[in-house]
């Protein structure tokens, strides 16, 4: 064995391994030069079969364990073709925190989570690092688990922190389909009629199509493709929900959001809803009165929106009236104020980088503690 420990990393779907992961792999790489970075992948429904062919970008993870290497340790005891090192951690960076804890259980490392929607297996886990105080707050169920939560960033503004910042040129407007066969299916329409619509009102008009690394978008006649790094020079982007919108949030680039919800059939959902959704006929009832539901119950999709608690940028979810999202993009292309404006505040509501150094720092603290 050429390194001193293990560090192994556990995350699954294209968000968090380009938002989460990449930050903390290139940190690990930097500042724990002895150290093995090794990644688990584990299962996801939202998976896009491209993220071995993504993870070639991240040079500094030396293994990948494939989620189906991982399933078959798990459920038959074959281990994947690896020596672990006696000394190492555990840190999960998204999916299910089950999955992690069951590696760390295996290898027998102490594990730490970076959590930003949910928190379980609170005994297990050494600590959980949280994006701010307000997941903190959130997270905290009384003093026992209290002092395991710590405040050390948002990992998304580290992932974006290398890219160029807002730089509009005049005329040019981006979107974004996402990085999933369904989105890309379902948006493409929709962002076609956008575009025809823009096109007539406003002449001399640029458009660009983000094309993921996980899911090449459909072409748009008319649309330049280009990859997420090259948005900065857009006056404002439309969207989906989703990792993209921090992203976007960090580098200061204005936004709409646009989520089309009256086709439930071809969202996925997470946990038991993503099987419940599969039954013939009761699954799609299912489905369409949960997102309903959840659609009134959520108040912000996007996620500056979430972190600032108040609407930064514009949201249109549910039947998308085509007409308004055309209005309300002219709009805010007719007001540089406005959209100066709405910049600053992304990125104030995103904070500033350096969770990953910082998760680095409590990763060798834990080390330190378990020698």
């Amino acid at each position: 064995m050429d390194t001193k420990q293990d560090i192994i990393l556990v995350s699954n779907s294209p968000g968090e391994l380009s938002a989460l992961v990449k930050p903390v792999a290139e940190s690990i790489a930097e500042k724990m030069k002895d150290s093995r970075i090794i990644l688990f992948l584990t299962p996801c429904q939202y998976t896009s079969g491209k993220e071995l062919e993504y993870l070639k970008t991240i040079p500094e993870i030396t293994e990948i364990i494939p989620s189906e290497s991982y399933k078959t340790w798990i459920l038959r005891n074959r281990k994947p073709k690896i020596d672990f090192s006696k000394k190492g951690l555990v840190l999960y960076l998204g999916g299910d925190l089950g999955h992690a804890m069951l590696i760390a259980r295996k290898v027998k490392y102490p594990a730490l989570a970076y959590v930003q929607d949910r928190i379980s297996w609170t005994g297990f886990y050494k600590k959980f690092f949280v994006p701010d105080a307000k997941s903190k707050r959130k997270f905290a169920r009384g003093k026992k688990i209290e002092p395991k939560i710590k405040i050390v960033g948002n990992l998304m503004v580290d992932s974006v922190n290398h890219l160029p910042q807002w730089k509009p040129e005049s005329n040019v407007i981006t979107f974004l389909p996402g990085s999933r066969q369904w989105q890309i299916k379902h948006m493409t329409p929709l962002y076609e009629k956008i575009i025809k619509q823009l096109k007539a009102k406003i002449p001399g008009l640029k458009v660009q199509l983000v094309s993921s690394p996980f899911q090449p978008a459909a072409e748009i006649k008319g649309a330049k493709m280009i990859d997420f790094d090259e948005a900065y020079n857009s006056e404002l982007v439309i969207t989906i929900p989703g990792t993209n919108t921090a992203r976007l949030a960090a580098r200061g680039i204005p936004m709409i959001v646009v989520f089309p919800l009256d086709n439930t059939d071809v969202i996925p959902l997470e946990g038991l809803a993503h099987f419940i959704g599969k039954i013939p006929h009761l699954g799609s009832k299912f489905k369409k009165t949960l997102i309903q539901t959840l659609n009134k119950r959520i108040k912000y999709f996007a996620l500056p929106n979430i972190k600032a608690e108040q609407e930064i940028v514009p949201e249109y979810r549910g039947a998308i009236d085509i007409d308004t999202v055309v209005m309300k993009t002219i709009d805010l292309l007719q007001n540089d104020k406005l959209r100066k404006k709405m910049s600053e505040d992304l990125k104030r509501s995103m904070g500033e980088p350096g969770a990953s150094g910082r998760i680095v720092e409590e990763i060798n603290e834990t080390l330190r503690q378990a020698a």
